[in-house]
């Protein structure tokens, strides 16, 4: 194996790791927008269990529910942003890793090609390096 093939081959652990590592912090990410999905969910849940029962209730009561109505659904607003912003690195991360397959790929070809080349240039200097002789007289006659 020559120094050229040796230096690809690192070149594609290098580029694997990369890839790995871009997969981690993708998964990261879906995993914190989950996790805002279902903080929602939960609130959106309380929200409408939150209602006033039928039959007779006082003002304090009521004015409870409502304020836990208020309070929860200023809680769902604010989710927007951070959930938002779970989206677009979740965006990102996932351009990051398609790009890194990429040049994980791009590496393998060039490392699978330059390992051939060094194959068939040493396939020819065993080639070169053996002894050529003439054939006896008595072995081209038989």
């Amino acid at each position: 194996m020559t120094a050229n093939t040796q230096r690809w081959k690192r070149i594609l652990k290098v580029r694997a790791v990369q890839r790995q590592m871009a997969e981690r912090q993708l998964h990261r990410c879906e995993k914190e927008l989950r996790n805002l999905v279902d903080l929602g969910h939960r609130i959106s849940d309380i929200r409408t269990a939150a209602q006033p029962l039928p039959g007779a209730q006082n003002g304090m009561m009521l004015r409870l529910v409502c304020e836990l109505s208020s309070r929860l659904d200023s809680a769902q607003r604010a989710l927007a942003t951070p959930n938002r912003n779970a989206q677009e690195a979740r965006n990102r991360q996932q351009h990051a890793v398609i790009t890194a397959r990429q040049r994980e790929t791009a590496i393998e070809k060039i490392a699978a090609n330059v390992a051939a080349q060094d194959a068939k240039h040493a396939v020819d200097r065993q080639n070169r390096a053996a002894i050529f002789r003439k054939a006896a007289k008595s072995e081209i006659i038989s």
